[in-house]
């Protein structure tokens, strides 16, 4: 009988350090996949604080329209306070320019500039207007850690439009 009480209490210790080993893997695991993050975001908000970075675009949404995969190079540069932006454009405008092309151009300074950064989120935002010559944006931009973020475009001639992509160091 006491033998098969050592051998129960012995068995229960040896589960018991596992588990415990175990948990402590998971949680080391769980604090390494976060300063691996924080990292990335920290990477990424230096970038985009520091005013020389491009949003390259991999899809668009018009309001109201389905999510359009884009194919070819099209991109919002900024460097030294100049934003620049080639978009291709699919919804409703309202009033067309006559011989444009029909995409979303825009290229100078911007207008109430705003660089938030949330560490709770990992996130940054950069927002602003502009104008082209032909209209008038307000533009949002939110910046995952990852690098990954949405476009927001708001026109006074056509339908909103997002864009999805991801954000980079500016290409010479």
């Amino acid at each position: 009988m006491k033998i098969g009480t050592i051998v129960l209490i012995t068995v229960t210790m040896a589960l018991a350090g596992c588990g415990a080993s175990s948990s402590s893997t998971d949680s080391g695991q769980k604090n390494s996949k976060q300063e691996k993050k924080a990292a990335e975001f920290e990477k990424t908000a230096v970038l985009i604080e520091g005013g020389r970075y491009q949003f390259t675009v991999r899809s668009a949404t018009p309001t109201g329209g389905k999510t359009i995969q884009i194919t070819s190079e099209y991109t919002m540069e900024v460097s030294e306070g100049v934003y620049e932006a080639y978009l291709p454009y699919f919804g409703r405008a309202y009033q067309a320019s006559y011989g444009g092309d029909g995409g979303i151009e825009f290229k100078g300074e911007p207008e109430n500039l705003q660089v938030t950064r949330n560490d709770k989120k990992n996130t940054i935002s950069v927002s602003f207007d502009i104008k082209s010559d032909n209209d008038q944006y307000t533009i949002s931009l939110v910046i995952g850690s990852s690098g990954y973020g949405t476009l927001m475009i708001a026109s006074q001639k056509r339908q909103n439009i997002s864009y999805y992509g991801q954000a980079g160091e500016l290409k010479i």
